[in-house]
């Protein structure tokens, strides 16, 4: 894959529909990059979805990111309906930028609509040096454990550490077992869905991909993933003053009002905090892990391995 090459076609598809440039040069770069990395179900294949959603005049082309409360260690940013992929840009590019002079800063986001893949932001942190933490509500798409009403949605959330000349390692996942539209993939495959995985509608443990879709997906690790749903609900939700639980508005309603999203966005700089010593330490942590005794014919792998495997495979093969 050619990141320029594929980065200007989105370009164009999204000029061509009345984004401005600079607003569509991020929503390709993160689109590209979700696809580099693997992650297809937020990348180019979904920009359609989000023209339409333009087109409908979902988005606010032309927002003004207010400041509504701030101090040396926070602030709370108004994300006026804008792509979110824009808007959790400027917010993690907000938190870098403070976090550079003050060591940790944290932004709190309203009124915003879905940012893709979480992992584009805290590596744009990384790759300047620092610890990137962002996570954000969603519309429901859970069930509370023993309920059978749609209350957390599936909350992703990322955390990207730096190595200096190293690979960074990158922590990206929502708290849903599995992503619900994994559902209609088994179901187009003719196949049963895994145990665990699903709820029909009156909360009943199912295998059936068609009652799964109209029922829920389940919380990953039980209770443990249901309540770190709701600490992301309420960090990125309930204090940016955003909208929580089954309030969050959803991506294709006809609705043409902001989903309003939270987000919740921290940088940390490791030096700052740490030391100098930062860059030997985590290398030694990496080192450690990786040289663990293994099973027979098993290796370890660590967060995000899979994630840069596929981006090398992709940088190599040029369309």
């Amino acid at each position: 894959m050619n990141f320029e090459v594929e980065k200007t076609k989105v370009i164009k598809v999204c000029q061509e529909n009345g984004i401005p440039l600079n607003q569509a040069e991020i929503v390709a770069d993160v689109m590209v990059t979700a696809d580099m990395y693997g992650v297809n179900s937020h990348g180019t294949s979904i920009l359609d979805a989000h023209i339409q959603r333009v087109k409908r005049n979902g988005y606010n082309l032309n927002p003004n990111f207010m400041h509504l409360r701030e101090s040396t260690s926070f602030v709370v940013i108004d994300g006026d309906n804008a792509f979110g992929f824009v808007s959790a840009s400027y917010c993690m590019n907000y938190a870098i930028a403070k976090a550079k002079e003050v060591g940790v800063f944290q932004v709190f986001s309203r009124n915003n609509n879905t940012f893709g893949p979480a992992f584009y932001y805290s590596l744009k942190a990384a790759e300047q040096g620092l610890i990137g933490i962002i996570m954000s509500n969603s519309p429901a798409q859970m069930a509370l454990i023993g309920g059978k009403d749609k209350m957390l949605g599936t909350n992703p959330f990322s955390v990207v550490f730096p190595v200096p000349s190293g690979d960074p390692i990158i922590i990206d996942m929502a708290t849903s077992v599995v992503a619900k539209s994994k559902f209609k993939q088994y179901k187009e495959a003719g196949k049963l869905l895994p145990d665990d995985w699903a709820l029909d509608k009156n909360g009943v443990s199912t295998n059936d991909p068609d009652e799964g879709m109209q029922g829920f997906v389940q919380p990953m690790a039980g209770y443990k993933g249901q309540a770190i749903a709701m600490m992301i609900d309420v960090l990125s939700g309930v204090i940016s003053g955003a909208s929580y639980l089954n309030r969050v508005g959803r991506f294709y309603s006809d609705d043409n009002s902001s989903m309003n999203v939270g987000f919740c966005c921290v940088a940390i700089d490791p030096e700052k905090v740490l030391g100098e010593e930062y860059s030997e330490t985590i290398k030694d942590y990496i080192t450690v892990l990786r040289n663990c005794q293994t099973v027979t014919g098993e290796n370890v792998s660590l967060p995000g391995d899979r994630k840069l495997q596929c981006m090398l495979k992709n940088a190599r093969y040029k369309k």
